[in-house]
Order: C-alpha cells, then sequence, then structure tokens
C-alpha cells in the first residue's frame, strides 16, 4: 500500500506542555491583574475621599477592577492552556494594538504585534485544547 504524505512542518500534536513564551505571557497577566486590582482600589477609594472627581474616579476605579479580573482569567486560561484563553488573549491584544495605534503609543503596540505573531504560530496554537 502507498503511504499518505503527511506535513510534518508547522504542526505539532498538543503534548501538555506549555511552551515558555505561553508562561511569560500568563505570569504577565497575573501582574497586570494584580496591579489593575490596586489601581482599581486606589481609584475607588480616591473617589471617596475627593468629592469633585469621586464618581468618576470610582466608576473608573471599577471598570479598572474588571479588567484586571479579566487579566487574571486570561492568565489562569493561558496557564493551563484553555483554548478559549487562546482567544480571548489574541482578542485582547488586536483591541490593544488599535487603541495604541490610535493614541499613538508605539512601544506597546509593538509589543501587542509580537504577541499576536507568537500567538498565531501554528506550534503555539496547536498546544491550546
Amino acid at each position: 500500500m502507498a503511504e499518505i504524505p503527511t506535513p510534518t512542518t508547522g504542526y505539532s500534536a498538543p503534548s501538555g506542555e506549555r511552551p515558555l513564551g505561553v508562561t511569560i505571557l500568563a505570569v504577565l497577566e497575573f501582574i497586570a491583574a494584580i496591579l489593575g486590582f490596586i489601581g482599581g482600589i486606589g481609584l475607588v477609594a480616591l473617589g471617596a475621599v475627593i468629592p469633585f472627581l469621586g464618581a468618576f474616579a470610582a466608576i473608573f476605579g471599577i471598570v479598572v477592577i474588571l479588567l484586571a479580573l479579566i487579566d487574571f482569567i486570561i492568565g489562569y486560561g493561558l496557564w493551563t492552556l484553555k483554548s478559549w484563553a487562546w482567544m480571548l488573549a489574541l482578542v485582547f491584544n488586536i483591541i490593544n494594538a488599535i487603541l495604541n495605534l490610535i493614541f499613538f503609543d508605539i512601544i506597546s503596540l509593538i509589543i501587542n504585534i509580537i504577541i499576536i505573531l507568537y500567538l498565531q504560530q501554528g506550534d503555539i496554537k496547536s498546544r491550546f485544547r
């Protein structure tokens, strides 16, 4: 019988082993979550102390806390190689790249593009189940 040729480049079966780059991204998400929680709580507290900007600071603080919660969830998903975390990380980095482009934050834009390209690699994409 003739063998069916299979592609050997650009794909590897999921091994369950987390790549170093994904580990680094997960840890950075956890750090961002911790800093976001601290910053959000600080803004809510500032809103309680300063009556002039109180409502704005409190609302902004709550939004920051919610984004920190999303960072933590993405970090957990990346750490455990969940497929939904790959998609969320990709979507949030694309959104951040667009915002960085709008606000001319070139360094952050470059970092987001690197992360997007890294997550799109076949070997990395195949690790998420």
